[in-house]
Order: C-alpha cells, then sequence, then structure tokens
C-alpha cells in the first residue's frame, strides 16, 4: 500500500484560514524529512477546516494516482510548476548574479513566483507558508517589518527549519573531496549571506530548535545585518501508530540500524564515519554484531560497504518503520547537519535504545535517560557495546524513548503550536482546542 500522511487526531478549528504553501518539491514519495514534513501539515491543515493551495515544483518527487488524488482532496486547488533542466541551469546562472546560494537558485520558478503575486493581489490568502528558503523568492512583498502589523497584507511565514549555513558549515568541515570542499565553502559563503537577510520580508520565521535561531543571529551580525527578531519554533512530529514498539519476536540480537536517505551528504558522512572509526572495535567485542544501512540512493561509498564485515545496504525500502523495530541498537552518528532529525524521533517511537552525538539530539532535545550521547569514536562504540551487551539496558532506554516522543512529538502536537503562531501573526487569539490539547515542552 502505498504511504500516505496520517489523519491527524484534531477537530475543525473555529476560525478557518485561507493558506497558501509553497514548496520547492513534489510532498511524494514521502521519503525525505521535507516531504515527510509537508505531506503531513497539509493533512493537518485540512483536518483544521483551512483551505490550502499548494505552489510547487515538479521536481524531486512522483505521484501516483493514489497520492495525486490524496492532494486534490485536501487541497483547495494544487498547482504544480514544470520546472527541469534548462530552468535549472538558467536560476543557477542568475543566481551568481544575486548572490543566492545554488540550493536557493536552482529552485526559482517565475511562473510560480507571478501567480502567486496575483492571487497575493486579489487578496485570496490569509498566510502564505514557504517551505525552505528555496521557496522564499516566490513572496515579493516589502520586507516584513514595515507591515507586520498591517491587516491588508497576508501574514508571510518563512520555514527556514533549519539553519542552512550551519549545515553547509558543518559538512565542509567533514568533507574530505577536495573539489566538493571548494564548492561547499562557496556555498557556504552565499548561504550566510542570504540566510542574514532574507527573513526579514516575512511576518515570521521558523525555525527547528535553539542551536539554529543562535546560528542565525551570528551571521547576522556578522553580515552586518539586524538581528532575527521575528522566530518561532516550528519542529517536525512522527507518527505513532506506524513507528511502534517491536515484539519480542521483531528484534534480531546484534542488529544495528541507521536509517535515512543515503544520497544526503551529513548522512553519508556519518555512516562513513561510523563504519571507518567505530564498527572494528563493536565486532571486536560482539563479533555477531551486523549493521544494517537503509534509505534511498545510496551513494557509491556506501554502496561499496554491502557484504563487508556484516553490514548490508537495502537501498530504498517500502517500509523504514520494519528494519528500525528489527534493530537491537539504532544509532545517529551525525558529524554535520542542523535542524532535528527525523531518523532519531522514528527510533524513539519505536522504543529503540538509541545511540547519538550530540549534533543528531540538537533539535530534539531528547534528555539522558532517552538515548546515549557520544561525539568521539571511543566512546560512541562503547556505549553501542554496552546496549548489545544489556539488552534489559537497552529496553529501559527505548521505554523511556517511547515515552519522550509519545509526550513532545507527535505531529498534531507541534502543528499546533505552529497554528497557534499563525493566528497570533494575524492578531487572533489561539483556537481553545490548541489549549486542551497542550503537551510539555
Amino acid at each position: 500500500m502505498e504511504a500516505l500522511p496520517k489523519v491527524m487526531d484534531c477537530p475543525p478549528s473555529d476560525r478557518p484560514l485561507r493558506i497558501a504553501i509553497v514548496y520547492s518539491r513534489l510532498p511524494f514519495p514521502m521519503m525525505r524529512g521535507d516531504q515527510l514534513t509537508v505531506a503531513h501539515l497539509i493533512s493537518f491543515l485540512a483536518a483544521r477546516g483551512h483551505d490550502v493551495d499548494l505552489y510547487t515544483l515538479d521536481m524531486q518527487g512522483k505521484l501516483s494516482g493514489t497520492q495525486r488524488e490524496w492532494l486534490e482532496r485536501n487541497c483547495r486547488k494544487l498547482r504544480i510548476y514544470r520546472h527541469g533542466p534548462v530552468r535549472i541551469l538558467r536560476g543557477l546562472i542568475a543566481g551568481l548574479f544575486r548572490r543566492e546560494p545554488a540550493q536557493v537558485a536552482m529552485f526559482r520558478n517565475e511562473v510560480l513566483a507571478r501567480e502567486l503575486a496575483a492571487a497575493t493581489r486579489s487578496n485570496a490568502y490569509d498566510v502564505i507558508y514557504c517551505y525552505y528558503m528555496r521557496s522564499a523568492h516566490a513572496v515579493l512583498q516589502p520586507p516584513a517589518r514595515l507591515h507586520r502589523n498591517a491587516t491588508t497584507f497576508p501574514a508571510t511565514f518563512l520555514a527556514m527549519q533549519l539553519s542552512q549555513s550551519l549545515n553547509t558549515r558543518r559538512i565542509l568541515e567533514n568533507e574530505r573531496n577536495p573539489v566538493r570542499r571548494w564548492l561547499y565553502r562557496i556555498e557556504t559563503a552565499r548561504c550566510e549571506w542570504y540566510e542574514a537577510r532574507v527573513w526579514q520580508r516575512f511576518t515570521r520565521s521558523v525555525l527547528i530548535g535553539p542551536a539554529d535561531v543562535a546560528k542565525v543571529k551570528a551571521v547576522c551580525a556578522a553580515q552586518g545585518q539586524p538581528e532575527i527578531d521575528n522566530w518561532v519554533y516550528g519542529a517536525h512530529g512522527t507518527d505513532l501508530s506506524h513507528y511502534r514498539p517491536a515484539r519480542p519476536d521483531e528484534i534480531v540480537p546484534g542488529r544495528v540500524v541507521f536509517s535515512g536517505s543515503m544520497l544526503y551528504q551529513p548522512n553519508v558522512q556519518a555512516v562513513l564515519w561510523f563504519v571507518e572509526h567505530c564498527w572494528a572495535r563493536i565486532r571486536a567485542a560482539v563479533p555477531d554484531a551486523h549493521l544494517v544501512i537503509q534509505g534511498r540512493d545510496p551513494t557509491a561509498p556506501i554502496r561499496e560497504l554491502d557484504g563487508r564485515d556484516g553490514i548490508s545496504v537495502t537501498g530504498t525500502v517500502s517500509d523504514m518503520g520494519i528494519n528500525i523495530r528489527s534493530a537491537s541498537v539504532c544509532i545517529n552518528p551525525m558529524r554535520a547537519a542542523g535542524g532535528m532529525q527525523n531518523k532519531l524521533i522514528e527510533y524513539m517511537a519505536s522504543a529503540k535504545a538509541i545511540v547519538a552525538t550530540s549534533i543528531a539530539n540538537e533539535g530534539t532535545m531528547a534528555p539522558d535517560d532517552a538515548l546515549l550521547l557520544a561525539d568521539e569514536a571511543p566512546a560512541f562504540a562503547d556505549a553501542v557495546i554496552g546496549i548489545l551487551s544489556d539488552p534489559r539496558r537497552g529496553a529501559a532506554l527505548g521505554a523511556a524513548a517511547r515515552h519522550y516522543v509519545e509526550s513532545n512529538w507527535t505531529w498534531e502536537s507541534h502543528f499546533l503550536k505552529l497554528e497557534k503562531a499563525i493566528f497570533e501573526s494575524l492578531g487572533l487569539p489561539a483556537d481553545p482546542v490548541e489549549e486542551r490539547a497542550a503537551v510539555p515542552a
């Protein structure tokens, strides 16, 4: 069965809004963190009774008939814009003169921007919600500080989510290839220039957590720009019915699992670091330990690991939850990236014992009793060994992890907080359901 977003457990709002979501690629299949989030945001807004128009590009995704029908049912209007290689190349060339990061320039679509501007002039929307800064070009209004309290403009939200300048700088610091290092150095500088300025055009900026806010503030200061002052937190959630605790017969002794897109460079760097610096030590202590690396589009260095030293590389799987449930321990050895890690809350929802780096836990901020944190290779390996050698300790960690997610990381809990920020930006009081559904921070 094709994966569709969770049906949200929340009643309709007393104050339905007209909301345009602007996105840079198709939200299906839900194999990337941003696709997962946008699809579930649409599901939430539809459940709450808001009118949602989706403006998106026909990039890096694919719609089945079932998925298109789902979008048409949950959106008032579905606008998909062609964005082929010629338009991408044209955007990249123009971006050189605009000082835009490549990850912004390649997604610039003037047809989308013109149609959104026309709808905005006709007062079609209460809110325009741009997901990721690569969609920010579509909002052509004056700087938000000029109209933040003006009711004649829609509220504009830029879901930056993570600090891209923090993300690219960390990737640069962990990259070994000299050509890619040179490219990431350029991209990092452009991200810092753009990130310090783009938020000023929006009513609100949405960021995952304190590390991302601190980095954006730092680049604002370094670029001589005003300090970002319009941010709200907007994290992701997870589906507790899909990512569930394993039955005893589903768990495979000695199995270590890493889950995530294996085309995403921070994931590639994390896995290669773990295999190079931790895996031999783990296998020496636990000879039957085996590592499963699951996720779409594994790069050549990842594919080369398959079959070596107890390592399996799955590529795309139909259900990420199956291998996660089978694990004796799940790992998240991220060395780069920003924001939050969907894989981490999926592990926790599955009641898995987890070993992760501090960077991996920045956005989730899980407590010490819910996972083990280690940043150096010997400590990371020893933490994995300790869990594999003591299943009862692993079970206790997993139970605490599941409880933490149940209390803090459902889709509904985070989207209700985001909706509250949307109402506040329009000068409206919070919907009563938000008070009833409040969860601990």
